[in-house]
């Protein structure tokens, strides 16, 4: 017997309950499977990726001014506005955030990640005593409710020239949905 005989009996043994589990048990587990994944497919994706696309010169910027991050790479779920710098959250659920800041040349400045205005979390890009890069990152995960904003904007401290975004680093805000 070859080998596709061998499984068309082996599939046959099993089906007639000659196996140890009944019937009803592998029904029971295929319907528990197949709704376990009808219930991931139902929510969206949502996920988005952005950046600046060149530097921002430090004296453009004020104490908690919203960055605005203009390139848009992904934006699933359409909760990403290029406009406003803003992340509507638009289900509820556990997400995660990513941000990333360049100082350069003497340059510093703190970075807020903002949930419905209250400060989550903060980083410092901190060139401000040497000539060179400082390059800063956040991963903040929230809870959040479906219209929830989040956004990024610039914290207490800043002075210098400016922060960087270019072909060498970028400034960038990033998000997903985790569950």
């Amino acid at each position: 017997m070859n080998n596709i005989g061998l499984f068309v009996v082996l599939c046959l043994w099993v089906a007639y309950g000659q196996e140890s589990c009944d019937r009803k048990e592998m029904e029971d587990t295929i319907c528990s499977l197949c709704s376990q994944r009808k219930e991931s497919q139902s929510g969206h994706q949502i996920a988005f990726f952005s950046y600046m696309s060149k530097n921002i010169p430090i004296k453009s910027i004020t104490k908690h001014k919203t960055l605005v991050y203009d390139m848009v790479e992904t934006n699933a779920g359409h909760g990403y506005d290029v406009n406003s710098g803003k992340f509507t959250a638009p289900e509820s659920g556990l997400y995660v955030f990513h941000t990333t800041t360049t100082s350069y040349d003497r340059s510093h400045s703190s970075i807020e990640v903002v949930k419905n205005g209250k400060v989550k979390d903060v980083a410092w890009a901190d060139s401000m005593s040497h000539d060179d890069r400082a390059v800063a990152s956040t991963m903040t995960i929230l809870n959040l409710t479906k219209g929830d904003i989040v956004q990024i904007r610039v914290g207490e401290a800043y002075a210098g020239n400016y922060l960087e975004s270019n072909q060498y680093t970028r400034m960038s805000f990033s998000g997903f949905k985790l569950s």
